[in-house]
């Protein structure tokens, strides 16, 4: 008898979970995932991700945004195992914000990439051992976005990589990776935001120092093709 009371409660508690989530998930639920360079600028007031929650809150569906799982000088594997390993923030796990999502942006891969690149001398003819290691991140990224799909979430965009080596000679590598992510995401119907072409084709849009940072004409041309994108596959669906 006791087993079929706690059989009863189980089963209840189960509807309880699965109705709640699915009743999150008719807000819109903003989350960003990745770099914490690529979503926050230090020589700006707000970056194009705060500038999406400014739009997004207003509308009364908005149910929350949640950047509690961006982090400096994160690797995609990295992302990967907090995934995997449920790592908890703020009194609030990972795989519990990704559940209830239904708008994610990730920006990861950014930073190791250059970093990469610049360990190694362009003069020496490195090409192979650099494009051996982009096809590693491509493998990594295909991974993670296995991972992530489980997870239903109605809208994923994707931010690619922008040259911020300060050279123009790594071009190649940045266009390179970005064409193999475009043919990633397009497979998992994941839309893809190209920074190389939105970036390092306006010379406003990078600072021309040591130390390149994202101006905020930049930010602003992230955000406008962004949520443009939004506007048109999400929000007008509320309506």
């Amino acid at each position: 008898m006791k087993m079929k009371i706690f059989l009863v409660l189980i089963f209840f508690s189960l509807l309880i979970f699965i109705s709640y989530i699915q009743n999150s998930k008719k807000d819109i639920n903003y989350t960003i995932l990745g770099d914490k360079d690529i979503f926050s600028n230090n020589i700006i007031s707000k970056n194009f991700s705060d500038l999406i929650f400014d739009e997004l809150s207003s509308i009364k569906e908005f149910g929350f945004y949640s950047k509690d799982f961006i982090s400096d000088d994160i690797r995609i594997i990295d992302l990967i195992n907090n995934i995997k390993e449920n790592k908890k923030k703020n009194n609030i796990t990972i795989q519990n914000i990704l559940s209830r999502t239904n708008l994610l942006i990730l920006g990861i891969g950014n930073n190791e990439i250059s970093y990469k690149i610049s360990k190694l001398d362009i003069n020496e003819n490195n090409d192979n051992i650099i494009y051996k290691y982009l096809d590693q991140i491509l493998l990594d990224i295909q991974n993670l976005i296995e991972i992530i799909n489980k997870y239903d979430i109605d809208n994923i965009i994707f931010l690619s990589y922008y040259n911020d080596t300060g050279n123009k000679d790594n071009d190649k590598y940045y266009k390179y990776i970005n064409k193999e992510i475009e043919k990633i995401m397009k497979k998992n119907d994941i839309y893809f935001v190209n920074l190389f072409n939105i970036l390092n084709k306006n010379e406003d849009y990078l600072t021309n120092s040591n130390f390149v940072y994202i101006t905020n004409d930049g930010n602003l041309a992230i955000f406008n093709k962004i949520y443009s994108k939004i506007d048109n596959l999400y929000l007008h669906k509320k309506n």
